[in-house]
């Protein structure tokens, strides 16, 4: 049996890939309730419908990297009519800032991570069932900006996750 639809999100450590995954997962109707996917990993223990990973790349400690998301999600194709993919994105100093408090990461070794994961990010911006969500769009827009990821999956949904301003603390 082949399932129509699974959904790969993934972006730099600390680019709000949690937030998309739990509320893609919601959205989809995944989730009896916004929250009870945690957003980290698979949203379901088995290949379903509407199968939500979330992977940072790097991922993890020790690291994985987007040669392991790949290779994870190989047998996708052979499971799934479509793999789509949400890349997400936040200001790269901020972010580089937020993974440094939350990972241990140095300055230098944030930077290389991000270097070498773009490589990867590159090439998901030319797969048509990309969408590249940006966190700085996000709460600008608001409400209009879930719309959109929403039209451009053809999902039908009216969720909207709360929306803050995670940036703000990093702003001098």
């Amino acid at each position: 049996m082949k399932f129509r639809n699974c959904w790969i999100v993934c972006g730099p450590e600390s680019s709000g890939s949690v937030l998309v995954a739990k509320t893609l997962s919601y959205a989809i109707g995944k989730c009896s309730f916004p929250g009870e996917y945690s957003g980290y990993g698979y949203n379901n223990n088995s290949i379903c419908e509407n199968l939500v990973l979330h992977r940072s790349i790097p991922y993890m400690r020790p690291k994985f990297w987007h040669q392991d998301l790949l290779n994870e999600i190989s047998k996708f194709n052979s499971s799934f009519d479509k793999v789509n993919f949400i890349l997400t994105t936040r200001d790269k100093n901020i972010s580089l800032k937020s993974k440094m408090r939350r990972f241990g990461d140095d300055l230098l070794e944030a930077q290389e991570d991000i270097l070498k994961a773009s490589v990867f990010f590159d090439q998901l911006t030319l797969n048509p069932n990309t969408f590249i969500w940006s966190y700085e769009s996000m709460v600008l827009l608001g409400k209009s900006y879930f719309k959109r990821m929403y039209n451009f999956f053809n999902i039908k949904s009216d969720y909207i996750p709360e929306i803050y301003d995670g940036n703000f603390p990093y702003i001098n």
